[in-house]
């Protein structure tokens, strides 16, 4: 029981290394809505792997985390940041946006209307492998 507590305790501190680089990519504000001035999470994507990996690490509020684990209980208004998400910088954080597009397919005609904006390039359609749900 020592060894997974002790390897848990050991990815988180890894994950939590990402921090200022983290910071420096979202400059501070929600790589997933754009928010500033609110308490930002280091949240994993996808598949957790043996080792953790920057790559597969967003930076995002509480709200946010909230939307990703429970998008099919969010409401519309709340789905509205997705625009955001789409145009980010950040391939991961774009993925992120884009699976959620997917789940939620043909529940609001904006949201179709977002996909048919955005373009799927090799390595975009590779993460969002990775992150399928």
């Amino acid at each position: 029981m020592a060894k997974g507590f002790d390897e848990a305790k050991n990815r988180k501190r890894k994950v939590a290394s990402y921090g200022k680089a983290l910071v420096r990519r979202s400059k501070s504000i929600c790589e997933f809505c754009g928010e500033s001035n609110k308490k930002l999470n280091i949240y994993e994507v996808g598949k957790i792997e043996a080792e953790p990996n920057i790559e597969n690490c967003i930076h995002i509020c509480d709200s946010c985390v909230d939307l990703i684990e429970r998008v099919e209980y969010v409401e519309e208004n709340q789905l509205r940041v997705l625009n955001y998400g789409i145009w980010s910088e950040a391939s991961i954080v774009k993925g992120v946006a884009i699976n959620i597009i997917y789940q939620i397919k043909g529940r609001y005609p904006w949201v179709d209307d977002m996909l048919d904006m955005v373009y799927i390039d090799e390595e975009l359609g590779e993460i969002l492998e990775r992150i399928k749900k």
